[in-house]
């Protein structure tokens, strides 16, 4: 029945928010080749044939924009007809939360440039990336409820100051700093360390939602 289908082609989106200078930043590409040549996009391609999809969005990362080694999450299926002028193409978006006082950014194969922008003054992008990045930005904040996201960019020991920063910098809101530390707290992710600071449980997520 197969040889009735037509087969699109496979690609991959990878979406990387990082925190710099206390605003919510995503990681984006200035497309070099057609379609949407200058614009800018989420980094990605397409997949090799015989190649893992999870390799192929962290072989496509690191050849657009130097970023290797990155824990990447798997978000979303996009595949809306229509969506690429090349063809019928179906994306499997990627998702990740880093620090980016650890990375080299630089822009390789079919990339101009690649540039940290705030999620909430982004130019126009190419494609649907714009629908994409909505949707991982509500599963970033999503993920702050039920999982101990945040891991990966805050320092070993902290204070619930630092961490509610960080909470409303990727929220896009205010909390009352008592309040927050409650409810922090009752999620069961923190624990006290000698020095009255605090650090993330090892091997847990939340208990509850935040």
């Amino acid at each position: 029945m197969a040889e009735k289908y037509k087969n699109p082609a496979l690609t991959v989106d990878i979406t990387v928010f990082s925190i710099i200078e206390k605003t919510l930043k995503l990681l984006l590409i200035k497309r070099k080749n057609p379609p949407f040549r200058d614009k800018w996009a989420i980094p990605g391609g397409f997949a090799g044939y015989e190649e893992e999809i999870i390799t192929a969005a962290g072989r496509e990362l690191e050849e657009e924009t130097g970023v290797r080694e990155v824990e990447l999450e798997q978000v979303h299926t996009f595949g809306k007809p229509g969506r690429d002028p090349r063809g019928r193409t179906i994306s499997v978006v990627y998702f990740a939360l880093v620090n980016s006082s650890t990375l080299k950014i630089k822009a390789d194969t079919d990339a101009k440039e690649a540039e940290w922008f705030n999620v909430r003054n982004l130019p126009e992008l190419a494609f649907d990336h714009a629908e994409i990045i909505g949707f991982t930005l509500g599963f970033l904040r999503q993920k702050l409820d039920n999982t101990p996201v945040v891991r990966q960019i805050m320092p070993e020991k902290f204070s619930p100051g630092e961490l509610q920063e960080v909470y409303e910098i990727i929220l896009n809101k205010s909390f009352n700093p008592q309040e927050f530390k409650q409810k922090i707290f009752e999620t069961g992710l923190l624990e006290i360390t000698g020095d009255l600071t605090y650090k993330f449980k090892d091997g847990i997520k939340f208990s509850g939602r935040f």
